[in-house]
């Protein structure tokens, strides 16, 4: 499951911005957008939008024949699903090995001026504390192994300390990722998308690893929603 290649998250952007961010910003809780937009393109994609998009149309054009929830979520949410319908459907044919799929590769590219480049200029720093506190997670559990699980279990309660503490290093570096994501930085997008589960090369980008994505990106509390995937 690498990444959408980076011509795809370009697409996203453009996506989010023309439906969503420029029109009002945030919304929701970001667990409620994601059941939200699952249960949206769950419907529009068995409604025919690969097949849509082998015709050329949208599923746009097929939105007001079935609707799925109610409320204010519902009705602020539907313009993105059906704006993103197609890129969702799009991206069972996009080519496997096309996306980077270890943070390592990734703040790498950030540097670079092509593909998942970043243009926010602190990607990198924050890929680097990810890979940092990554590391000494590792770290913590291989010499748990050997006594007893105390390192760990004291890991566990430093980090509940440190959750209640606020603009910590780790709540600045999510916080960073989200806005950067919303200016348009590919990195951060990619960023986003890789700390929500485990990618591989020479598969097929994950969808339900991508909705996710869309919905830290788009919703109120995205940002404290990163923070527990890492």
């Amino acid at each position: 499951m690498s990444l959408p290649p980076p011509e795809e998250l370009t697409k996203l952007h453009q996506i989010c911005n023309k439906s969503f961010w420029s029109k009002r910003g945030n919304y929701g809780d970001a667990d409620a957008v994601k059941d939200w937009l699952k249960k949206y393109l769950k419907v529009a994609l068995a409604a025919g939008v690969q097949t849509g998009l082998q015709k050329g149309i949208t599923v746009a054009a097929g939105t007001a024949t079935f609707t799925v929830g109610t409320g204010v979520l519902a009705m602020a949410l539907f313009p993105l699903g059906a704006a993103l319908a197609p890129w969702i459907g799009a991206l069972g044919v996009v080519t496997a090995a096309n996306g980077i799929f270890r943070l390592y590769n990734l703040k790498e590219a950030a540097t670079r001026q092509d593909g998942y480049y970043c243009s926010c200029g602190k990607c990198a720093t924050g890929l680097q504390y990810v890979i940092d506190k990554k590391e000494n997670n590792v770290a913590i559990l291989a010499v748990s192994v050997f006594t007893a699980g105390l390192p760990l279990i004291a890991d566990k309660i430093n980090s509940i300390r440190k959750s209640f503490q606020s603009n910590r290093p780790k709540e600045q570096h999510c916080r960073q990722f989200v806005a950067s994501a919303k200016g348009g930085c590919l990195c951060a997008i990619a960023a986003i998308m890789m700390l929500c589960g485990e990618w591989k090369n020479h598969e097929a980008p994950d969808r339900e690893l991508t909705i996710e994505a869309i919905a830290i990106m788009v919703s109120e509390n995205g940002w404290r929603k990163l923070k527990t995937k890492w």
